[in-house]
């Protein structure tokens, strides 16, 4: 069943409001089988909005807008919906009685306003809010289904989760279901990953496989549509082998768990210990690491050694190494590692230095140039990144790079 998401609301257009709404629906269709095949943003502009209605209405069998269910003039959805269909509005009582009952329990007078919510387009029916006030609005037109959802991120998913659910299962029994095995991938580019799998690439039907770019690695995702989970991953399974044999340790993680946590089990599993120097990333290592509850059991501390003082007086990094190599530098960045290593007295250590830009690059060491240096009872390794973006997109990306690298430098000297 192809399915169509509109998010109504001018601010959406203006960058005033992040569109949440529109991801959290599609990921909680796709689960449910649905497809989703397209999205489209309209202002609060009646004719433009009856326009995305009717173009929706050509191409979708389900169509799920969210916002301008209010009681206020500029709540214009139901109206619009009404307008392109050719009905009137009209007084709906079971809108009526839920709109009464919200103010009953919360012990507040109804305003004269909020009977507007109960104006629906003809022939309409009603979906409980659980959470706020305004009612959700089925409209059936021959073979489409327009279902409209109130913009309230909370309203919108407490009415989905316990209204629209039941209403879609009710109505068009089971989609099957859509998953997918994603998968973090490091250190290779994107051209040449997409080497790697081009023949699953150009051969995909079911499952189909997608790159996406994120930072600091490519989310590579294989997605299966079947009646079952079990058949959605005895799809899935034939391809996870043989992307796992091609890219072995370039896949740094599954994601359904972040990289801070996948080195904190590994950490944990050894009752080891860690340290962090950061220069580029100002802290934002040591704050992936702590973002994991019970971190405390391996994280033992950091030093932010943004300036060459730091890193020669705090992490002894040799003031000879400073002056022939510089501090964004493969000698500087094995030094800073070890250094943190001995200060916290840690298992393993790793560091950061950098040019996050926009400004400070040469032909030699352009901006997002970065090294990255691991150290622990294997000894100690560098490695080197030449990361894209603005300033913030690289410290990011180099600071989930630091823990990958960390997590690989533990598997694959520890299994030596």
């Amino acid at each position: 069943m192809i399915v169509e998401l509109i998010s109504t609301g001018s601010e959406l257009l203006l960058g005033d409001t992040v569109n949440t709404n529109v991801s959290w629906l599609a990921q909680e269709l796709n689960k449910l089988g649905y497809t989703i095949a397209y999205q489209s943003v309209v202002g609060d502009n009646p004719g433009r909005m009856s326009e995305v209605f009717k173009k929706a209405a050509q191409r979708a069998d389900l169509v799920i807008s969210t916002g301008g269910l209010g009681p206020t003039q500029g709540d214009i959805t139901r109206q619009v919906l009404a307008s392109s269909l050719n009905r009137s509005v009209v007084y709906n009582d079971d809108a009526m009685a839920e709109v009464r009952q919200f103010f009953k329990r919360v012990g507040r007078e109804m305003p004269d306003a909020s009977r507007r919510e109960a104006m629906l387009p003809d022939g309409s029916s009603v979906l409980a809010n659980p959470v706020g006030v305004a009612p959700g609005v089925v409209t059936v037109d021959g073979d489409v289904t327009y279902i409209l959802l109130p913009g309230p991120p909370g309203e919108m998913k407490g009415m989905f989760t316990q209204s629209v659910v039941p209403y879609l299962h009710k109505r068009f029994g089971s989609q099957g279901v859509v998953t997918s095995y994603r998968y973090g991938v490091y250190n290779i580019r994107e051209i040449d990953l997409e080497e790697r799998v081009m023949d699953l690439i150009k051969q995909q039907s079911n499952p189909t496989i997608a790159l996406l770019i994120k930072k600091g690695y490519i989310e590579l995702r294989i997605t299966a549509k079947a009646s079952s989970l079990d058949e959605a991953h005895r799809l899935l399974n034939p391809w996870d082998e043989i992307i796992r044999r091609r890219l072995g340790s370039l896949i740094g993680r599954k994601l359904d768990i972040s990289m801070e946590e996948t080195l904190g089990n590994t950490l944990k599993e050894s009752s080891a210990t860690i340290a962090t120097a950061e220069s580029c990333t100002s802290g934002l290592v040591g704050k992936l690491l702590t973002n994991v509850s019970g971190s405390s059991d391996y994280y033992m501390g950091g030093i932010i050694s943004y300036s060459n003082e730091v890193k020669h007086r705090v992490l002894g990094v040799p003031q000879d190494l400073l002056d022939t190599y510089g501090a964004v530098s493969e000698q500087v960045a094995k030094a800073m590692a070890e250094g943190a290593k001995r200060v916290c007295n840690t298992t393993y250590a790793v560091s950061t230095t950098g040019i996050a830009g926009p400004g400070g690059g040469t032909p030699d060491k352009p901006v997002g140039l970065v090294w990255f240096g691991v150290t622990g009872p294997y000894g100690t390794v560098a490695h080197k990144a030449n990361l894209i973006g603005n300033r913030e997109d690289i410290r990011q990306s180099a600071a989930e790079l630091a823990l990958y690298y960390m997590n690989l430098y533990i598997q694959e000297k520890g299994d030596k």
